[in-house]
């Protein structure tokens, strides 16, 4: 008889990890049709209290609200467009002068490359051009550093702007789908209030940290600021590594910014370094605590694995997912102990066992 339960139990486990990995294959084939809209369902978790607002104070039809909040947010859209047009422009007309530093760079180098004697003596021709190949080989390279550099930050805009247009499709009409005012039950309730204030506190420390990052960058005058600024906007979505990241994004063009001076470029690097630390371990931790009940390894785990699903935006999303994932765990009494070590309290799990025992 053990042997029967114990056959059912790892044909149980078995069946689970199969269904895990189809539905995790599914999720990752079906990315360009779930993303925008998984990113549409967390907008309209978000915007549906201002729409709610909006119907009550102007006295509108769901519809004109809804029509509103998509216009509010085309608008938005197109600002950011020409925010990052203007920054592109301004890059553009510094190009020459970044283009000279990095000759400034690479002759700086080369003085403390090795020269020989037979070269300095002009007796070796054939080593002084291979010096001097490797040079201009120095030269293409950073050149060509510089340029996938920006194409590659031009291509993700481009991309996210492009993916922020089907979302607002995806948001107006799933607006417009919510006219009934339905209960969806408690647990549904409990994601919706932990994803909202998980959202809205987010949001609100974002934009203050990527206006100060984008700001401080500006009066330093520090080109494409206002790209950076929205970067860092977004970037702090992805917790840990998106703070990081955003401090990392300008240093090169701190580095290579003509006429630019040691000192210059310590206090460029250490302002903006202070605003994201002050951010992410002062104002975010005081603010938000615990709101996504979820243990730090558990983050940074559901940070590579969305990453792997989703990419950049499945980043953005995993927090959120994850925290809505426990709370679905939590409800169930099987996956109950699962949903307590992803908050992080597996010690009052482990503890609530001798209880057990003695009661039985």
């Amino acid at each position: 008889m053990n042997s029967i339960e114990s056959q059912q139990k790892i044909r149980t486990v078995c069946l689970m990890v199969l269904t895990a990995v189809v539905i995790g294959y599914s999720i990752y084939w079906l990315r360009p049709v779930l993303l925008p809209f998984v990113v549409a369902i967390f907008v309209v978790s978000g915007v549906s209290p201002i729409l709610e607002s909006l119907e009550q104070r102007l006295r509108v039809s769901r519809l004109v609200a809804a029509g509103i909040t998509f216009m509010a947010g085309l608008v938005v859209l197109l600002a950011l467009g020409a925010a990052l047009w203007a920054s592109v422009i301004d890059l553009a007309d510094n190009a020459p002068a970044y283009k000279q530093r990095v000759g400034e760079i690479v002759r700086h180098v080369e003085a403390f490359l090795p020269v020989s004697s037979d070269i300095e003596g002009g007796e070796d021709l054939a080593a002084a051009e291979r010096q001097a190949r490797e040079r201009q080989e120095m030269r293409h390279f950073l050149d060509a550093m510089v340029r996938e550099g920006l194409a590659m930050l031009s291509q993700t805009l481009v991309s996210l702007v492009s993916t922020s247009v089907v979302v607002l499709i995806y948001v107006y009409f799933l607006l417009l789908g919510a006219a009934e005012t339905v209960d969806p039950g408690p647990t549904w309730n409990q994601i919706d209030g932990q994803i909202r204030s998980y959202l809205g506190l987010k949001t609100a420390i974002s934009i203050v940290t990527g206006a100060a990052f984008g700001l401080a960058l500006n009066i330093f005058g520090v080109p494409m600021a206002i790209t950076f600024g929205m970067l860092a906007f977004l970037l702090n979505f992805i917790p840990n590594v998106g703070p990081l990241v955003a401090s990392l994004l300008p240093i090169p063009f701190i580095v290579l910014a003509p006429d630019a001076s040691l000192l210059w470029m310590i206090a460029v690097i250490g302002v903006t370094s202070a605003i994201q630390v002050v951010s992410g371990n002062v104002v975010e931790p005081k603010l938000m605590g615990t709101s996504s009940d979820l243990h730090p390894v558990v983050v940074l785990l559901a940070l590579m694995f969305w990453g792997m699903l989703w990419g950049i935006v499945g980043m953005f999303l995993a927090t959120p997912i994850t925290a809505g994932i426990r709370i679905i765990l939590s409800r169930i009494e099987a996956t109950r102990p699962v949903a307590e070590v992803m908050a992080g309290r597996w010690r009052d799990l482990f503890e609530s066992k001798p209880d057990v025992a003695t009661s039985a």
